[in-house]
Order: C-alpha cells, then structure tokens, then sequence
C-alpha cells in the first residue's frame, strides 16, 4: 500500500483476463470458466478487494470507473504522460467511444486484437500463447504461434548481402570432418573431426562456439548424430587402427544424467570415411564408407541394422565399394535411395558411384554415375524438383602422366526426371578438387557452397557460394578464401544464420556469418 492512486485496466476476454496497472506490463491470466458474452452492470458495486491474507478486509477506494464494451482501454490509455491519472472526469480518448446510436443503427463497439510490446529476442510460445500473433519488428516479420514453434505467416524477403568472419574455432589438429546438431534441452552442438588421437565437441554459448567435451578418435573423418526414439548417438568414422592395430569406428550415446557423451558400441569398420543414419519403413539403419583395407580400394561397405532386442546395431546388408568416401540417404515419395560416393578403385579415380533403391528388403541398383574421385552427395529440394549434386575431386589414372590441372575439372549436379524414373545431368560446375557440396536457404534464396580444397599448386583457394537462379541454374555470387576447406555446415540460430567450415591442412576452422537486407 502506498497511499497513492494508480490507473488498473481489466481487459476481459472469454478465456482470458489481461490487468495492466499505470501502463506497465500486463498481467495476462486464463480464465477457468469462460466469461459470459453479456453481463448486465446495472445497480452493480465494484470493490477493490485481496484473496490473500487481507481477504474481506478494506483495502483502496475506485475513485473513477469507466466501463468500455468492446475494446480494451489499455490501448486508448497507454503510453500516457501522467500513467496514474488522478483525475476524476472520463479520459477524453475515451469520451469519444460512447458508442451513441444514430438513427436506426445498431451499436458497435471498436473491437481490436490484444496487442503487447516488448524487447529482445522471440516470445516464448506456449499454451498461454498458442494461436495469438507476434510481429517482429526487427525482421518485419508475422508469426503464428502453433504448438510450441512460431510459424511464419507474413515476412519480409530476406536476401544474402554479404558473408562476415564471425568466429576463428581453434581446433586441436587439423578437422577433416564437421558435423552440427541440436540436443533438446541442451542446445547446439559442434563435433569436430580431427586428424590426431582426440576429436571434440563445441556447444554454442553466448553466440560462439565453446569446448564442450573430448573424446578419444583415430584420425577421425567425420561424424553422424542420430536418433532412436529418446536415445541420442554420434558415431565417428575412424580412418586409422588404434594403438593395438584394432580398426574399429564407434557409436557414442548421450547421458541425460552426466550431460556427456559416452561409449555405446564398437564396430569393426575399415579406413571409415562416413557413417549415414537413416530409417526405412519404422527400422533404423547405419551405412559404413569403407574406403580400403590395405590397399585394397575394392571391398564391402556395410549397412547396419538396430536390433529392438538386443539395442546393437548388427550387419544387414553388404554393398561393393571403391575407395568409398560418403553415402548419402534421401527419399522421394515412398521410395528410399542411398547414393555412394566411389573414389578410387586401385589405379584410376574414373569410377562409377552409384544410387541404390530399397526394394523387399534390401538396397538394390538403381543408376551409376561416372565420377572423379568422388567426395561427396548432396541431395536437395527447390520447390517440387529433386537435385543430386557430386564433389569431383581428383582426375588420376596410373597408365596417363599426372597433369597439374587434374584437380582442376568439373562437379555435376544431377535432376530426377520424374517420366524417365531417371536422374540427368543438369549442370557442370568447375571446381578445384571438390570435397563437400552444402546446401542452404536464405529468405526465400536458395544457395550451395562447395569445398574447394587444392588447384594442383596450393591449397589457398576460394571456396564459392552459388545462389539459384531458375534458368540459369546455379549463378557465383560470393568467393570465400578457404585453405585446405575440407567440409561446409550451415545452421541458424535466435540471431541469424551461419555458415562453418573446417580446414584439413590447419588447426582452424571459421565460423562465418550471413548478413541479409
């Protein structure tokens, strides 16, 4: 009590009431029985009254009631220069709402939305908040709260203007491998491939990314995180034996409880290059790249199955490689692929990489693509067209001369023709020994960037961003000084979106951010 008088608005709804005192912030609470459509007022007393300890006690006087059908005065009233009003007469913004009739007109009341301001980032979206609207101002954007996510209704378009150094991650040893995900309830993520005997893990604190946890690898080359159910893996693909001579890549599980993550199974791989999870018809799968064993190129990669019962991963299927590299899942319509990217067969990288079906039960052939050492699949949707695009990286063969500009050549990407149940080649695009595709979207912009990693003299060359433009299928719109760039990964957060890469010939690797207008 402070012996002082104040302005109170109840705004009442059906289902909710909101109370704002001196033009503060609102009080918003959910009625438990709905509120009548009419209310008759007449002969009424209005008290201001306590539920709490001071319950039936006096505790202030209305001094001035003013009842307003039909509109929340909040909205009339606020911002005000004088917010606790102690004037006795009607607020003049609200005398002009008496709602008198003319002639024979009926009655309207200026019914209006609920409308709040407040700063910093997003507004939680709860039950509390479900169904209502929030405009974000700083991207002039609309947005609908539906569940727990905020749906965009109406946004301006966003367009990529220029790509910004953000962060300079400084890693262990060199990173052959990235791989970014999200815990609920924990956050971003970071794992990082890295050439020596520990491999780590960032997690995004205070827009950038912080060491988190190591974890013991064999000149890792990449990571995959997956989910079954409520359980969350990261299984690395081990490239070298360890001490022992033991080849071997390994599954980690999450721990709820130590907020880490820690080992969960071996399995017996050969020079792993990539694991892909993936999931067909309810059963969940884990696709090995065997690159060689020995140096034998020409060996079984291997499909791994989830056993419910046993709750291991166990061989399923076998699948002949060359010097596989990366396979990559994707589904159209109700069908399951899994391309592979073959690399290099024991005497020439000109090999086919072939795209597989799921058919009763297992991968069956589908097509074969004629490829330069291989790296990399990237699969990608603009709209209802279904694109494949391959890294190239290298031209070699033991019966010809190894030429300067042999790693010099060109990437494709593929388009699914639908009536031909076939995909064809859409676009050539030059690269410099290309080891990663990614693709990203910004606003309503699609782009990809690729890896670009050696020109057959160094390995500082531009990495190059290209940004979809219909007919002209994909256009360089930005040239990126990488060194060794080995991986690509895009990601966004509260504050905008990123791109990292990792470089396989320095101990750093970048975050960069994408300004937009």
């Amino acid at each position: 009590v402070d012996s002082q008088w104040h302005t109170v608005v109840l705004a009442v709804s059906e289902d909710s009431f909101s109370l704002t005192t001196d033009c503060g912030l609102p009080v918003d609470i959910m009625a438990d029985v709905p509120f009548p459509a009419t209310l008759s007022v007449g002969a009424a007393r209005f008290f201001i009254g306590s539920r709490k300890r001071t319950k039936g006690l006096f505790t202030g006087l209305v001094r001035q009631l003013v009842l307003l059908p039909g509109s929340d005065a909040t909205l009339w009233l606020c911002p005000s220069r004088n917010p606790q009003l102690a004037v006795l007469s009607i607020p003049r913004v609200l005398q002009a709402l008496s709602g008198k009739l003319e002639d024979n007109e009926v009655l309207q009341y200026p019914y209006e939305t609920d409308m709040r301001v407040t700063l910093g980032s997003q507004p939680p979206c709860t039950k509390v908040e479900d169904a209502q609207f929030w405009f974000d101002a700083s991207r002039k954007g609309l947005y609908l709260c539906v569940g727990s996510e905020w749906v965009s209704v109406l946004a301006a378009r966003e367009r990529l203007d220029y790509v910004q150094q953000h962060q300079d991650l400084l890693t262990s040893s060199e990173t052959l491998g990235i791989e970014l995900f999200r815990i609920p309830g924990a956050g971003l993520f970071l794992a990082t491939a890295n050439r020596r005997a520990t491999s780590a893990i960032y997690k995004w604190t205070e827009g950038e990314f912080a060491s988190y946890q190591s974890l013991p690898t064999h000149q890792a080359q990449s990571w995959r995180h997956f989910t079954i159910g409520k359980r969350i893996f990261l299984a690395v693909a081990n490239f070298e034996p360890n001490e022992k001579g033991q080849e071997f890549s390994v599954i980690y599980k999450w721990s709820h409880r130590k907020l880490k993550f820690t080992p969960y199974q071996r399995i017996t791989t050969h020079s792993a290059r990539d694991w892909e999870a993936f999931e067909v018809a309810g059963e969940h799968f884990l696709a090995v790249a065997n690159h060689r064993e020995g140096d034998n190129h020409n060996i079984d990669s291997v499909i791994y199955k989830w056993n419910p019962a046993t709750r291991l991963f166990e061989a399923n299927q076998t699948i002949a490689t060359s010097g596989a590299y990366d396979w990559e899942f994707f589904t159209v319509g109700p069908y399951s692929f899994l391309a592979v990217a073959n690399t290099f067969n024991g005497t020439s990288t000109r090999v086919q990489s072939c795209l597989y079906v799921w058919l009763l039960g297992s991968f069956q052939l589908f097509q074969s693509f004629p490829t330069l050492g291989a790296a990399d699949w990237e699969v990608f949707h603009i709209g209802e067209r279904i694109f494949l695009a391959v890294a190239n990286s290298h031209s070699y063969d033991a019966a010809v001369q190894v030429q300067s500009d042999s790693y010099v050549l060109n990437s494709v990407i593929y388009e699914l023709n639908v009536t031909a149940q076939t995909f064809v080649k859409f676009q050539d695009i030059p690269t410099c020994s290309a080891l990663d595709w990614e693709f990203f979207s910004v606003g309503e912009d699609y782009f990809l960037v690729v890896a670009n990693s050696f020109d057959g003299n160094t390995f500082l060359v531009n990495s190059i961003i290209y940004r979809w433009q219909g007919y002209e299928g994909f256009v360089a719109v930005h040239s990126l000084p990488t060194f060794g760039c080995r991986d690509w990964e895009a990601f966004n957060t509260s504050a905008g979106a990123y791109l990292i890469y990792s470089s396989a010939k320095e101990p750093l690797s970048r975050v960069l951010r994408l300004r937009t207008r």
